[in-house]
């Protein structure tokens, strides 16, 4: 008997079914691209709003804040790029967000503060910096960035 035609099958096979497996778990793990070149995981993203890539942020962060509406890191990080990215109203509305899941969270505390400095709220800014002393003390970041925005520095 000729093994050619079984073995040039079995080969073809597999090979077809690693190129169904692992494109379908590739896509899923994200792995590849389906076409969209935004990054859909928090420190790619993260990447991005350092680099002032912010409408670019704003992308990955949507998404992943539909797939994960009650993580409070996503919802201040998409806070802080709509704010750099001058969409002050969608901003505040997220840094809300936030802080009714995590009502002690220090960047989400520190950087809606920095919006109401922005936006001519001094007294409400001064809020947070006390709601950030009694989470983190005065020697925590988020503190000192706050009461330095404060000062005018």
């Amino acid at each position: 008997m000729n093994r050619k035609p079984i073995v040039r099958f079995a080969t073809v096979s597999a090979v077809a079914a690693a190129i169904c497996l692992y494109s379908s778990a590739g896509f899923a793990a994200g792995f590849f691209s389906s076409g969209n070149d935004t990054p859909t995981d928090l420190p790619a993203i993260v990447k991005l709003i350092d680099a002032g890539k912010y409408s670019d942020a704003i992308d990955g962060l949507e998404k992943l804040n539909k797939a994960d509406p009650d993580n409070a890191d996503v919802l201040n990080y998409l806070a802080y790029s709509q704010r750099k990215s001058g969409d002050l109203k969608s901003a505040e509305a997220n840094y809300d967000k936030a802080l009714k899941i995590n009502p002690d969270h220090p960047g989400a505390l520190e950087y809606q503060g920095e919006l109401y400095i922005q936006t001519g709220r001094i007294d409400m800014a001064k809020e947070n910096l006390a709601h950030l002393k009694d989470v983190c003390g005065t020697d925590c970041e988020q503190y000192e960035d706050l009461n330095e925005a404060l000062a005018g520095k």
